[in-house]
């Protein structure tokens, strides 16, 4: 192994820890579960850039990785339409607690309103066109930049911009009746 094949490997060394939380969180909420497929969507994403390693430049990883992530559950969700749905898909998704432990501070209608709300707010995602909800997950989400968006999915900047801003939009509308109760 030369010098410079070491090298690469220890960084694809870190982009493994550094990326396989992430990915797998932005395919939790691409597929709507965290079950195993989310993570094997981000292992089958860190495995193809390691098949790719010589042919994908180090600073272009997050967006390659994150566009093979997204592809990939793209392909899930096209072979989940098109078969019977497994008896794990029916369990309900409900009944998962999307929030973090209590915080003892606050009150027991504190935590049920923010409780009700962290289930609508999942719930409203889930529902977003898969287009809108892509683009909200990766820069809301994954804290991923417009640029960066726009090369994972392949389009415009403005589309970038135009997406996210209707997914906005479509969760402001959902979570309206939370947000005027405050």
């Amino acid at each position: 192994m030369t010098h410079q094949d070491s090298v690469l490997l220890s960084a694809y060394q870190g982009a493994v820890h550094d990326y396989a939380e992430p990915l797998s969180t932005f395919a939790a909420r691409m597929l709507g579960d965290d079950g195993d497929w989310s993570e094997d969507v981000a292992q089958d994403a860190l495995l193809a850039l390691y098949r790719h390693l010589h042919q994908v430049p180090e600073v272009a990883w997050r967006p390659w990785l994150y566009r093979v992530a997204r592809n990939l559950c793209l392909d899930r969700l096209r072979r989940r339409k098109h078969k019977p749905r497994n008896f794990r898909d029916l369990a309900d998704d409900d009944d998962r607690d999307p929030t973090p432990p209590d915080r003892p501070s606050a009150s027991p209608d504190v935590r049920a309103q923010e409780n009700e709300m962290s289930v609508d707010l999942q719930r409203a995602i889930r529902e977003l066109p898969n287009k809108f909800r892509e683009v909200f997950l990766l820069c809301e989400s994954q804290g991923v930049s417009y640029e960066e968006a726009a090369t994972i999915l392949d389009i415009p900047l403005k589309t970038v911009s135009t997406r996210l801003f209707r997914a906005r939009q479509k969760l402001l509308r959902t979570l309206r009746v939370h947000l005027d109760s405050r």
